[in-house]
């Protein structure tokens, strides 16, 4: 089958990468791992610590809030976030204990359930938002144009979308 887009699952070299290459290799996912991990530390340090919920329950909420109708698969669930579906079940079993979301039955398979968001949920979102905000207009907005910053949003979502086939061609340990 013909890739639809030439970046996508290229096919490995054959040959030893060369000296140049293999610099721009690492250059391009040092700059990656340096600016997640920057990132990261700012909004734990300057907006997560002001919310009485850990990081991965606001990741959980703010992609509840931005999914249709507030809600999503549980599998759906563990994409977004990159976790396993224990570790996405404890979140939600946390999060659900403490109101911010409720499963319900998907009308659609049986087997699976939706998790939504619900009003103490949403007032969790809205008393962290405005922590992130500030975090971000600091670090991005205050460094990045709108065309920029647009950009950068395309191209992380190409990179991201890019290793999901990594996740289902490892070998179980």
């Amino acid at each position: 089958m013909e890739n639809e887009s030439p970046n996508m699952n290229p096919e490995p070299r054959t040959q030893a990468l060369d000296a140049s290459d293999f610099k721009k290799a690492l250059r391009l996912s040092g700059s990656i791992v340096k600016a997640h991990a920057a990132l990261e530390r700012v909004v734990a340090d300057h907006a997560v610590a002001k919310s009485p919920h850990d990081a991965t329950t606001l990741d959980l909420l703010v992609r509840l809030q931005l999914a249709p109708q507030q809600q999503l698969r549980g599998v759906e669930l563990c994409r977004q976030l990159d976790l396993s579906k224990s570790h996405v079940s404890r979140v939600v079993d946390r999060a659900e204990s403490e109101g911010l979301v409720q499963r319900q039955a998907d009308p659609y398979d049986r087997r699976a359930q939706q998790i939504t968001l619900t009003e103490t949920g949403e007032e969790a979102v809205q008393g962290f938002a405005p922590h992130l905000i500030e975090v971000l207009d600091e670090t991005l907005n205050g460094t990045l144009t709108e065309d920029e910053g647009d950009t950068l949003v395309e191209l992380l979502a190409r990179i991201a979308e890019s290793t999901h086939g990594f996740h289902m061609q490892q070998d179980p340990v």
